[in-house]
């Protein structure tokens, strides 16, 4: 009986395989199950092989485990590929329509089944992700009723004829893997442990809880074009912007978007965009001018495989540059990076008050794996959930009404009073020329120098309330992994096994990038060795914080670039090959 396992599908894509996957991961988290998952597809609508990988366990997860115990193969590629995933105690399941070609090397039982063929007879060769459901509850020993009410609430649109098929081959999946057990005399060996449902955890991709997470900070226009891997970002608030009395506009391109986003912003409207590498690329003029005008926009940048279109299916982390320097002039900006799916959502709360309260864009940083795929999360707490507007004045507050122009851009502090169209007294220029404090364009000296001057001392003093998380596990500082993102689980699951081998290794996780914050400079100082784990060839985190550090030498970094995810047993390898 088990209380944790991996379980992955792989096929060619375009054949109902990411169905399948949702279908068995909600049923999974109606048990009680905790889950994490990752998808590895081609840039493509159909053809090329996909995969799907859940791992499920009794306890939370935040890491995707190398090893697969049940393997659902669709084609050859599934069979060839992941063979060191298997061990003795894997079971892998395969589609008689695919002639498989089984390899000696292959570890764990094979069960071929003529899954195709059956759905054929039954009704048409898509429902074949039926049957598999089937097969899975029968191996899993998970209630039928369960998945019947899943296929009920899936199909019952399509009218009752189409439910009883889809019902009829799920108990053909279900009875041929039932057959199989009892002759291969495998008794309870993957049943499910049953466990006590305490709570009902949501199952959601990061890039709908940054969209949940808008919503809460007060977000009412979404402007956007679509664009892997931050499209479900734009389709989510295209859904539920109206029942909040907001806004959504689809623009001709990404400059546009912004542009939108940043005019909203300058009415008093909490708004932002969303977009990946390709996109901010685009956008880059446009953050300029909000940094010029000193106007608030958040940007979510969910990154992919660079440069140009890259690879637009698979993980990387290597905009960071661009976000903090991209662009002409003196123009660095706040920088955000949430660790989890459940910190997508309340990073975006800070991204919101950060921009307003220092009237700058502020860019939230993720990754494809964090953005794009699934993992458990409690039901957020919003309570937790603060509004600061900043210096934005009511018309109470502008005392000077008699004044032809308001003095927007004053240098007195850090941050300057704000006020939008239509407030008496409150007339100013904005634009993405240099300028006078009341926004005229303005090219003396003095006050050039004093205006670049406060744009940049204020980005310097931007700190949100939780710029990192520290996980300890020694008593000792010896050495420290730094990561952003989805790296999160994998840090501490390799720090926790290191331990085991008597190395003491903390963990750090970055929530801001940018500005770099004293106290992480602080930490850096207690370590004999920091590593720096990023998915980028340039070591761009890296060199982002070594350029603030006055002991950048203890600073090392461990890389992956290959588009696919960090298992924890390859940074692990890293890490003891530096370590020699």
């Amino acid at each position: 009986m088990l209380n944790k396992l991996g379980w992955k599908i792989g096929g060619e894509q375009g054949e109902g395989l990411e169905a399948t996957t949702e279908v068995f991961s909600t049923v999974i988290n109606t048990l009680g199950y905790h889950m994490y998952s990752t998808r590895d597809f081609a840039s493509r609508i159909k053809g090329g092989h996909s995969n799907s990988k859940i791992c499920i366990s009794e306890e939370r997860i935040d890491v995707i485990d190398y090893k697969t115990d049940i393997l659902i193969a669709f084609d050859q590629v599934t069979l060839d590929s992941y063979l060191e995933e298997l061990d003795e105690g894997s079971i892998i399941i395969v589609d008689e329509k695919i002639k498989p070609n089984v390899s000696e090397n292959i570890k764990g039982l094979v069960a071929i089944f003529p899954i195709t063929n059956l759905a054929k007879q039954i009704a048409a060769p898509i429902i074949k992700n039926i049957i598999t459901l089937g097969i899975c509850s029968a191996l899993l020993n998970i209630e039928k009723e369960l998945f019947y009410n899943m296929i009920a609430a899936k199909f019952s649109s399509k009218g009752e004829e189409i439910v009883k098929t889809n019902i009829q081959a799920f108990d053909k999946g279900h009875e041929i893997m039932k057959e199989f057990m009892t002759e291969n005399n495998i008794g309870d060996k993957y049943y499910l442990k049953k466990l006590e449902v305490k709570n009902n955890n949501m199952w959601l991709i990061g890039n709908h809880a940054v969209g949940l997470g808008a919503l809460a900070a007060g977000c009412r226009l979404y402007a956007g074009y679509p664009i892997t891997p931050a499209t479900e970002i734009m389709e989510y608030l295209f859904d539920k912007l109206p029942l909040v009395k907001g806004a959504y506009i689809q623009t001709e391109d990404e400059i546009a978007a912004l542009g939108v986003a940043i005019g909203a912003n300058f009415a008093g409207v909490r708004a932002m965009t969303a977009t990946s590498g390709p996109g901010i690329s685009l956008m880059t003029e446009f953050l300029g001018m909000g940094v010029m005008a000193e106007q608030p926009v958040v940007l979510v940048d969910v990154q992919r495989g660079g440069p140009s279109s890259g690879l637009p299916t698979k993980i990387e982390q290597s905009d960071i540059f661009h976000a903090v320097y991209g662009g002409t002039g003196d123009a660095s900006r706040i920088v955000l990076a949430p660790t989890t799916v459940e910190d997508c959502f309340y990073i975006m709360i800070d991204a919101f008050n950060m921009a307003e309260k220092y009237q700058t864009p502020v860019i939230v940083l993720m990754d494809l794996q964090l953005g794009m795929n699934k993992q458990t999360v409690p039901n957020f707490d919003f309570e937790k959930v603060e509004i600061d507007r900043g210096k934005l004045l009511t018309q109470e507050e502008i005392t000077e009404e008699n004044i032809i122009y308001f003095k927007r851009y004053g240098v007195e502090s850090l941050v300057s009073e704000r006020t939008i169209p239509g407030q008496k007294g409150g007339i100013h220029n904005a634009n993405s020329y240099e300028h006078s404090i009341i926004g005229l364009p303005s090219e003396v000296k003095t006050n050039t120098k004093k205006q670049k001057e406060k744009r940049s001392e204020k980005i310097e003093t931007a700190f949100i309330k939780k710029p990192f998380i520290l996980n300890e596990y020694n008593d000792e500082k010896d050495i420290l992994l730094v990561g952003v993102n989805s790296t999160y689980g994998s840090l501490n699951k390799a720090a926790k096994e290191l331990k085991e081998q008597g190395m003491k290794i903390d963990t750090m996780h970055l929530r801001q990038i940018y500005p770099v914050v004293q106290e992480i400079k602080d930490q850096f100082d207690k370590y004999r060795k920091v590593y720096i784990v990023e998915h980028n060839h340039n070591k761009q985190l890296r060199t982002v914080i070594a350029s603030k550090y006055h002991n950048s030498d203890k600073i090392s970094s461990l890389l992956k670039y290959d588009g696919d995810i960090y298992y924890t047993h390859q940074l692990i390898e890293q890490l003891l090959e530096e370590e020699k």
